[in-house]
């Protein structure tokens, strides 16, 4: 009995195994000769399905299609997304990806490579706290599925970036970060667990004439709760009037002035800093 048992659950194994293979292979054909060759013509449903992702309208210039070794890789342009008055809140020149084929099993798309070039953004905070990025409330009932989306794909790179932080609760003036690189690095244990490693290197429009250097590993999975986010996180800025940060940042200790190369640890969790070094 036990034989005919194990019998019968190797060929239902089999049979899984080769409909997988089979639906992988189809998926490959279908991908080769009948999507990717006109990719331009799914462009109205590739916009109407990211505005209805997104809850916002959006734009694409050009999209273009190949192959990355086995992997489809997208080429797209001219990306724009708007916010709710309808200006341009997030403008995506280049965006370069692969299509990872642990999307069929996922049913999500997923990226084994995914890159962003020369996006300029405006992060925003309003007197309330709620903090808007490209136009998106990072709070409240409804998820921001993008951000959320990007943390679960395996590479992100940001290149060339033109950041804008606008900080309407501290009535900071606004602080510009220039030629911004961002790697965020999302292993697949690490990913399933909400574990999240970056860098960041950016050129801020006061308090330094230098690029600042930024690394952490960040732990979390949802944006709309970032509140409830912990992890450490290092920095370091040659050249630079520490006191002018007071501007954008909380120091746990009285500063007045300062001046010459700064680096500093900080390990938070719950919105609060556990320690600073």
């Amino acid at each position: 009995m036990i034989k005919k048992s194990l019998i019968w659950s190797y060929r239902v194994a089999y049979i899984a195994l080769g409909t997988f293979v089979f639906l992988g292979l189809l998926s490959i054909i279908g991908l080769r000769y009948f999507v990717l060759p006109h990719i331009d013509d799914y462009k109205p449903k590739i916009v109407q399905g990211l505005s209805q992702v997104l809850g916002q309208k959006v734009t694409i210039g050009n999209i273009y299609a190949n192959w990355d070794s086995l992997n489809p890789h997208l080429s797209i342009f001219n990306v724009d997304i708007y916010d709710k008055e309808n200006r341009i809140a997030l403008s995506l020149r280049h965006i370069e990806g692969s299509l990872s084929w642990t999307s069929i099993p996922l049913f999500e798309p997923r990226l084994a490579s995914f890159s962003i070039y020369q996006p300029e953004l405006t992060i925003r905070r309003e007197k309330d706290g709620t903090i808007y990025v490209a136009g998106v409330s990072m709070s409240g009932p409804s998820k921001p599925e993008f951000p959320n989306w990007l943390l679960r794909q395996a590479q992100v790179n940001v290149i060339d970036a033109n950041i804008i932080w606008q900080d309407d609760l501290r009535g900071a003036p606004a602080l510009n970060l220039d030629k911004l690189n961002l790697a965020l690095e999302n292993p697949a244990w690490d990913r399933l667990r909400g574990h999240h490693n970056f860098s960041l290197r950016a050129t801020p429009s006061a308090a330094t004439s230098k690029p600042i250097d930024i690394r952490g590993r960040v732990f979390g999975k949802d944006v709309s709760q970032i509140e409830s986010w912990h992890g450490s996180v290092y920095a370091k800025a040659d050249g630079t009037d520490i006191a002018a940060w007071r501007n954008w940042l909380d120091y746990p200790f009285d500063l007045r002035e300062g001046h010459g190369a700064a680096q500093f640890w900080v390990d938070f969790a719950d919105s609060q800093v556990d320690s600073f070094t």
